[in-house]
């Protein structure tokens, strides 16, 4: 298969997996908000922080906007305005023009979706929601996306193509997991080298789909396992980084120059293996996802460097 046909298709992987985690992760802040004391340090522009973005530039720049509250001016940013490179609008046209340059490897029943899926979001996401209605919205969206991932591993070809779909959605995945705990959660403690108290977090776990998962890992556990410890290490959950890195070890074997790529991959497992998760401060844990962040960022280079996958949109680059 052609080096940039692979390249397409490991972005489609992780423009739908942005997708997803995003609408996962505004639900997440509103369920994280409504739990939270009044004097928390969440607030809205910490989902600009998640994404990597600089909140309070891209909060002035839209300040111009005159009658719209904090909320609203970072809804715009993450739904509404399609030229925001943190917006739905604007990855899922990038997850489309994707999909449109490898029509020929993709089944129709998938292409039908992910047409779908962009003409909803366009369409659903062109004015701003109420936050009831938003609600069900992210909601629809990511039960689309799971439609999409559910109609491609039942009829696509298990071939160089699915390799890099999967490598690309796992990446991005466990990218996503480490920015939530990172910055919505991690942050939100005050870093210390004292031993960190256990917490369980429902609303990421929710937003994750994890709860019930995380209740039968406590059980196994005696009732005493730290979400943290889940998040991590615990390789049965499909979000945990753990996973994500045997999935992506998984796809990588049968791409070209596997070795350079299975070689960080292992290091970065090596990194989640060695550590006593539970027995770490938080300012161990700040310091040890820090560490799998640039880890990840280092995949991703590494898999550009081999020469298999290269990204032609300044839109996707990973940020920092």
């Amino acid at each position: 298969m052609l080096l940039k046909s692979l390249d397409h298709v490991f972005w489609l992987g992780r423009y739908l997996e942005r997708l997803d985690d995003t609408a996962r992760l505004i639900n997440a802040t509103s369920q994280l908000l409504i739990d939270s004391h009044k004097d928390s340090q969440v607030s809205w522009p910490l989902l600009i922080d998640v994404l990597g973005e600089d909140s309070q530039q891209l909060l002035a720049a839209a300040a111009r906007d005159e009658g719209l509250t904090t909320e609203q001016q970072v809804m715009q940013l993450l739904l509404t305005r399609a030229e925001s490179p943190l917006s739905l609008r604007s990855v899922s046209t990038a997850l489309k023009t994707n999909a449109r340059t490898i029509r020929p490897l993709l089944p129709r029943d998938m292409w039908e979706e992910l047409n779908a899926l962009d003409l909803f979001i366009q369409a659903e996401c062109a004015s701003l929601p109420s936050r009831q209605q938003r609600y069900r919205l992210m909601s629809e969206i990511t039960r689309r996306c799971q439609m999409v991932v559910g109609v491609l591993d039942g009829t696509m070809l298990r071939s160089d193509a699915f390799d890099a779909f999967n490598l690309g959605r796992h990446l991005e995945r466990a990218d996503m997991t480490t920015r939530i705990m990172d910055v919505m959660v991690l942050q939100q403690l005050q870093p210390t080298d004292i031993k960190r108290p256990r917490f369980r977090w429902l609303s990421v776990l929710n937003a994750l789909g994890g709860v019930e998962s995380y209740q039968y890992y406590q059980a196994q556990h005696g009732g005493d396992a730290d979400a943290v410890d889940y998040l991590l290490g615990y390789a049965d959950f499909p979000r945990s980084i753990r996973y994500c890195l045997n999935r992506v070890a998984a796809s990588a074997k049968a791409m070209p120059h596997s070795s350079a790529i299975l070689q960080q991959v292992w290091l970065l497992q090596d990194l989640i293996q060695t550590e006593q998760l539970g027995e770490l401060s938080t300012a161990q844990l700040h310091q040890l996802i820090d560490h799998i962040q640039s880890g990840l960022i280092l995949l991703h280079q590494v898999i550009l460097a081999a020469g298999s996958l290269e990204h032609a949109h300044n839109l996707d680059q990973l940020t920092a």
